[in-house]
């Protein structure tokens, strides 16, 4: 592989020089065009003619014509060179200025608390990037997978992630329906849950039937049972807002349902702390001008985090 990439890289030596004669049919021209001296000029021709094998121009004093072997290098080479200096060219723009399609992977249930309160915003400031929102639950490679950045709990972040925050810290607490309290109670203390209806979460990784509590600062999973799995955070909201069971998840994915009282938190003693969620990605030495825009403006219109 190694010697391939070698081998393709001498052999693209001259060609620019190659074109630019063929252009003006003057060497003299072409070295004045790339800023080099008549004798240079034909030395490059020579040297990519030797490696091609045959020549390209047919030189006299007072003119400069195409061999039949040039005429059918220009006709390849010439749409080549273009379309690799616009390579060039579409790749610079990307380094130089906040453009194209910026990719953001993150839980379903944080869009509507991260992503949503600036996504317009956003947008409007830089018209130029394309922003792709892919909501997923599973903790991705981000690089593997072709994402610019992503957003998680802080605790699930490995250790080489540059990281900063979106969300203040909160809980993860258990929740339920007036209705569904008034028929079945409240739970006392941890182990009650294993006689309560508990509505459960299957993610990428499984079956989420242990919910994990705190008590006096010490971790505690209960095994819970219930008449729903599912691996959609709306219908297990939707769920717990019909009575139908307890549910556990973040604070802020049922913060307008606690606050109207469509549902009460339960065990609140016991609910365990999450560091909140971070944006992240791989290193501040490839930050390209598009996320450099995006984690500025999250962090200059997210004034409460």
């Amino acid at each position: 592989m190694k010697s391939d990439y070698i081998k393709l890289g001498s052999q693209l030596d001259g060609v620019e020089a190659f074109l630019r004669v063929a252009q003006h049919r003057s060497f003299s021209a072409a070295a004045r065009d790339l800023g080099v001296s008549p004798s240079a000029m034909s030395q490059t021709i020579r040297s990519l003619e030797d490696r091609i094998g045959a020549p390209l121009f047919m030189r006299t004093t007072r003119s400069v014509g195409l061999t039949q072997a040039g005429e059918v290098f220009l006709k390849q080479a010439g749409p080549a060179m273009e379309s690799l200096s616009s390579a060039f060219e579409s790749a610079h723009i990307l380094g130089e200025r906040p453009a194209g399609l910026l990719r953001i992977n993150l839980p379903r249930a944080a869009i509507p608390h991260v992503i949503e309160p600036i996504l317009g915003g956003f947008c409007a400031a830089y018209p130029e990037i394309e922003i792709e929102i892919y909501g997923e639950d599973e903790m991705i490679d981000l690089v593997e997978s072709g994402f610019d950045a992503g957003i998680r709990l802080g605790e699930s972040l490995r250790p080489d992630m540059v990281a900063m925050r979106v969300s203040e810290p909160f809980e993860l607490l258990i929740a339920g329906s007036p209705k569904y309290f008034a028929e079945h109670g409240h739970p006392q203390i941890p182990s009650d849950l294993r006689r309560h209806k508990c509505i459960r979460w299957r993610g990428p990784s499984g079956l989420s039937d242990h919910w994990t509590l705190m008590d006096q600062g010490r971790p505690i999973e209960v095994a819970v049972t219930g008449p729903m799995i599912s691996n959609s955070n709306v219908a297990i909201r939707s769920a717990a807002l019909i009575g139908l069971g307890l549910i556990y998840t973040a604070e802020p994915v049922l913060s307008d349902a606690l606050s109207s009282g469509r549902l009460v938190q339960t065990l609140a003693d016991y609910s365990p702390k999450s560091d909140g969620l971070f944006l992240y990605y791989p290193s501040r030495r490839q930050v390209m001008p598009k996320l450099r825009a995006f984690i500025d403006y999250v962090r200059d219109h997210r004034p409460d985090i």
